[in-house]
C-alpha cells in the first residue's frame, strides 16, 4: 500500500483540487454504478483508485434515489396498491439497475472460494472462475431473502436507513482497500489497493459518519460503529484465509455490510 501524500502545486491553486475532487468523483459514479453522465473523463485505474475515498457519496446518491423511489410510491400509490414485499422488490431491482451485479458477483465467488476449504491459490483460482458454484448459490438466495425481508420492514419503521445503507456499505471498500495488500500477483484491484492508505480509510470515516449523523442522528453513530467493526472483522478473516483481499472479497464486504446495516436499522429503530 502507498501512503498518501498531498501535492501542492507551485501557486498553491484551489482550483487544482476542485477539478480533482470532481473529475475522481465522475470517474468513480461511471465505473461504479450505471448512472449515465453525459461527461468525458480521463480515466485511468489509478485515477479510480485515488477517488475510492469518496465512495461513500456515491451511496448517497443511492440511497436518495432508494428512499425517494420509496417515498413516491406511499404517496401516490397507497390508496390503489400497497404490498410491502413487493415495493421491498422493487427496490431491490431499482437498487441493481442503478449499481448493476458487480458486488453481488463478488460475493458469490468469494462464498464459492473461502468455503471450498482449499488451499489459498485455489480459493483465488475458484474466486476467478466465472461459473457459481453452490455455496455462491447458496449465499445470493439467503442474501436476497433476508433482504427482501428487511427492505419490507424498513420501509415502514425507519426508511432513512435507505439512504445509510448505501453510504456505509461502500465506507468498507476504502477500509479494505486502505488496510489490506492485494491477494494476487496482479489485477484490476491492485490498483486501487496501492492508491489507497490509512489517510483514505480516515477521510471516508469522516465523511461517512458527517453524512450518517446529518441523516439518522446518534443512532446512525451506532450503526456505523458496529458495521465498522463488521467490516474489520471480514476483512482479517479473508486475509487470514488468502493472505490479503480481492475485488470479490471487497464486493462481499459491502453486500454484506448492507444487509448489516438494514438490520440495525429494525433493531435500533
Amino acid at each position: 500500500m502507498l501512503s498518501y501524500q498531498i501535492h501542492l502545486n507551485k501557486n498553491g491553486d484551489p482550483m487544482k483540487y476542485i477539478k480533482n475532487f470532481f473529475e475522481q468523483f465522475i470517474i468513480l459514479i461511471q465505473f461504479m454504478t450505471r448512472i449515465p453522465i453525459p461527461l468525458k473523463t480521463s480515466y485511468s485505474e489509478k485515477k479510480l483508485g485515488k477517488s475510492i475515498k469518496f465512495f461513500p457519496l456515491v451511496g448517497l446518491i443511492i440511497g436518495l434515489i432508494l428512499y425517494f423511489t420509496n417515498f413516491l410510491i406511499i404517496t401516490y400509490l397507497k390508496n390503489i396498491f400497497y404490498n410491502k414485499t413487493i415495493i421491498a422488490i422493487f427496490l431491490i431491482i431499482l437498487e441493481i439497475l442503478i449499481v448493476g451485479i458487480i458486488h453481488i458477483d463478488g460475493l458469490a465467488d468469494t462464498f464459492d472460494g473461502l468455503f471450498s476449504y482449499a488451499k489459498k491459490e485455489k480459493m483465488l483460482e475458484i474466486m476467478k472462475d466465472s461459473r457459481i458454484g453452490t455455496n455462491g448459490t447458496v449465499v445470493l438466495i439467503l442474501y436476497f431473502i433476508t433482504k427482501i425481508t428487511i427492505i419490507s420492514e424498513i420501509i415502514t419503521i425507519n426508511p432513512k436507513y435507505l439512504i445509510i445503507f448505501p453510504i456505509i456499505a461502500r465506507l468498507s471498500t476504502s477500509v479494505n482497500a486502505g488496510l489490506s495488500d492485494y491477494a494476487r500477483k496482479s489485477g484490476m484491484s491492485n490498483a486501487i489497493i496501492s492508491e489507497n492508505g490509512i489517510f483514505e480509510v480516515i477521510f471516508s470515516l469522516i465523511l461517512t459518519n458527517a453524512l450518517v449523523f446529518l441523516i439518522i442522528g446518534t443512532k446512525g453513530g451506532i450503526a456505523l460503529f458496529i458495521a465498522l467493526l463488521f467490516i474489520i472483522l471480514f476483512m482479517l478473516n479473508v486475509r487470514k484465509k488468502i493472505g490479503g483481499i480481492t475485488g470479490d472479497t471487497m464486493g462481499a464486504s459491502l453486500e454484506l455490510t448492507s444487509i448489516l446495516v438494514l438490520f440495525l436499522g429494525i433493531v435500533l429503530r
